[in-house]
């Protein structure tokens, strides 16, 4: 069993709620498909958790925004990269703890394939930055060329737009929560890509954190409730972290 998680966005209750629900389960390993920063207050806590917790973790849009730049960010989101930088290197903290950081997040990964797998954080096409959305079903053009990047996998898990679900190669998208959060891969012939959802800031109208489960056949997206005021407090305790960012938190959007 494999527990897969993405966009945790420095949101640590989120993300340790989330942790303890794995262990409840029997899985063997974590992998993380992105965005451990950006947006949150609390971005090294989180890099160090999953730098602990996780087999893997890929590059995410927020990574390379901290590593390189911003510039295709709204001003918000640019002023939270910039603070989350900061954070980093910060003078509080002994200068080989932030290189130890700083080292985890220019050594990630865009993609990672096991036997008929594939692991992005955005998309195949574009691993960090593109946007595969619920509506993209209406252009078959985009999907048909992102499926043809899966080569010979069969599955990509993504994550990016905190929307979690299923796109199938015949162009549909199922919600997680209208599969009921539980997909069977042999109920539908063909490619898929699945997003697992967010852990810190999902955008489905539920404001649990989301993570998945899989075990080869089956993905089980599991919603766990954190403690969203906690939060939502240290957001608007910076200066630097837009009042909206903990606003959608609780709105889960």
């Amino acid at each position: 069993m494999i527990a897969l998680i993405s966009d945790i966005h420095a949101n640590i209750e989120a993300l340790s709620v989330v942790l303890e629900d794995i262990q409840n389960h029997k899985v063997d390993k974590i992998y993380c498909l992105g965005d451990v920063i950006g947006y949150g207050p609390n971005p090294r806590e989180c890099i160090e958790l999953v730098q602990q917790c996780s087999e893997f973790t890929l590059c995410g849009n927020h990574e390379e925004a901290v590593l390189f730049n911003a510039q295709d960010f709204n001003p918000k989101a640019r002023r939270a990269i910039d603070w989350t930088r900061e954070q980093l290197n910060s003078d509080s903290y002994d200068k080989e703890k932030n290189y130890q950081l700083w080292d985890f997040l220019g050594d990630l990964r865009k993609r990672v394939r096991e036997d008929s797998i594939l692991y992005v954080h955005a998309s195949p096409r574009q691993p960090t930055r593109e946007y595969v959305l619920p509506k993209d079903v209406k252009d078959p053009a985009k999907l048909d060329s992102i499926f043809k990047e899966f080569e010979d996998s069969e599955i990509c898990f993504v994550g990016h737009t905190h929307i979690p679900g299923v796109f199938t190669k015949d162009l549909q998208f199922f919600y997680s929560k209208t599969l009921e959060n539980r997909y069977e891969f042999k109920s539908h012939p063909g490619k898929k890509l699945v997003n697992i959802g967010s852990v810190g800031q999902p955008r489905d109208g539920d404001n649990r954190a989301c993570y998945v489960l899989f075990d080869g056949e089956t993905v089980e997206w599991r919603r766990i409730p954190y403690d969203i005021q906690a939060t939502m407090t240290k957001i608007r305790a910076v200066e630097d972290l837009a009042d909206y960012l903990a606003v959608r938190l609780e709105e889960g959007r």
